[in-house]
């Protein structure tokens, strides 16, 4: 009976623990926002949980801020809206509203901040 038995093994702990998780900021600069999702992404990867950030609306202007914490992508119509000369920013991507559809598909939670 016992041999039958089927424990958890740390693996597989890990696993069913394991949350990935996306944040959508759309707040301006004038927002604490940045901060929290940037301290939550910090966090999240540290315990060992997936994070990413998609940036939309004025959210975009945090881009350069959010740079190498965790994988960014920010709305290109909205950037191109908001500069008329828009920069690239080494390790953020150019997206849409599709790449946030799949973004939203892939996470087991998705926190917004406005």
């Amino acid at each position: 009976m016992w041999d039958t038995l089927k424990l958890p093994t740390a693996t597989r702990l890990r696993d069913a623990l394991f949350l990935n998780f996306l944040f959508l900021l759309t707040a301006g600069p004038r927002s604490e926002a940045l901060h929290t999702v940037s301290a939550l992404a910090r966090a999240a990867g540290e315990a060992g949980h997936g994070a990413e950030v998609f940036l939309a609306g004025d959210g975009v202007a945090h881009a350069g801020s959010l740079a190498g914490v965790v994988p960014v992508t920010l709305c290109e119509a909205d950037l191109r809206w908001r500069q008329s000369q828009p920069v690239e920013i080494p390790g953020v991507t150019r997206g849409s509203l599709r790449d946030l559809a799949r973004e939203c598909r892939e996470a087991d939670r998705v926190l917004v901040f406005r």
